[in-house]
C-alpha cells in the first residue's frame, strides 16, 4: 500500500473520529444543560418570583413546596419557614 493512501486512510478516521467525538460532546452538553435547568434553574426561578411576590406585600401567594432532600427542597423549606415569621411578625406589628 502507497504511503499516500495510509496517509488518506489516517486522516479521514481521524476526522470520522472527531465527528463522532463532537457528537458525544454536543449531545452531553445539551443533556447536561436540560437537567441543569429543570432541577436547578426552573426551581430556584419558581422560589424567587414566590419571594419577589410576597417582598411586595401579597400574602395569598402558596408556599413553594420542593419534595425532596435536596438543596432546593432544603431552600424552600427555610423560605417558607422564613414566610411564616414574616407573617407572625406583621400580625404582632398590626395588633
Amino acid at each position: 500500500m502507497p504511503l499516500a493512501e495510509a496517509d488518506k486512510a489516517i486522516w479521514q478516521n481521524l476526522w470520522i473520529m472527531l465527528a463522532f467525538m463532537s457528537a458525544i460532546f454536543l449531545t452531553l452538553l445539551v443533556l447536561l444543560n436540560v437537567l441543569l435547568h429543570r432541577f436547578v434553574i426552573a426551581p430556584v426561578a419558581q422560589i424567587a418570583s414566590v419571594a419577589e411576590r410576597v417582598s411586595m406585600g401579597d400574602s395569598s401567594v402558596p408556599e413553594y413546596v420542593h419534595e425532596g432532600g435536596d438543596e432546593i427542597a432544603s431552600l424552600s423549606k427555610s423560605f417558607n419557614r422564613m414566610r411564616r415569621s414574616l407573617d407572625n411578625a406583621m400580625k404582632m406589628l398590626d395588633t
